[in-house]
């Protein structure tokens, strides 16, 4: 049976960035078969390849800044994540989301990415979600679950 991975990333010391790791925590109240697995932390970069199932799935759930309105939400397949320009002189320490993909799949790493896009409305410090983040939540995790139990 192959695994699939629901990641929450961001830091929830930075406003709406932490809505991944929100959306998690609410996942966790749920019951979902023995193939999902939640994972929700302060991850990036390179210490996300490692959560990326082999031959199996993720559906990741971020802050994005997509110039859209704060609150907004889109749903990149595989096929819609663009590439970010990887080059030698990129530090691996910082990279961000788009370049881990990006680098994932260079490396050979199977696995179809499915990413949950908020656009976040602060992302200064602050523990708390803004209000209009926060009110998504129940919409995103409807996303998820549609993601998850669609087909594969």
């Amino acid at each position: 049976m192959k695994k699939t991975l629901i990641i929450g990333v961001g830091s929830i010391l930075r406003g709406d960035d932490g809505i991944g790791m929100r959306v998690i925590d609410e996942l966790k109240k749920e019951k979902f078969p023995p193939d999902v697995e939640l994972h929700g932390a302060d991850i990036s970069g390179m210490d996300l390849l490692k959560y990326l199932p082999e031959g199996g799935r993720a559906i990741i759930i971020d802050a994005a800044d997509m110039n859209l309105e704060p609150g907004d939400i889109r749903v990149f397949g595989p096929g819609d994540i663009k590439k970010a320009d990887l080059s030698d002189s990129v530090s691996t320490h910082g990279m961000a989301l788009l370049e881990t993909l990006t680098l994932a799949e260079k490396l050979g790493i199977d696995c179809g990415i499915t990413v949950i896009g908020v656009q976040p409305e602060n992302t200064g410090y602050d523990l708390d979600l803004s209000e209009t983040v926060k009110s998504r939540i129940s919409d995103i995790l409807d996303i998820v679950k549609e993601q998850l139990f669609s087909a594969f």
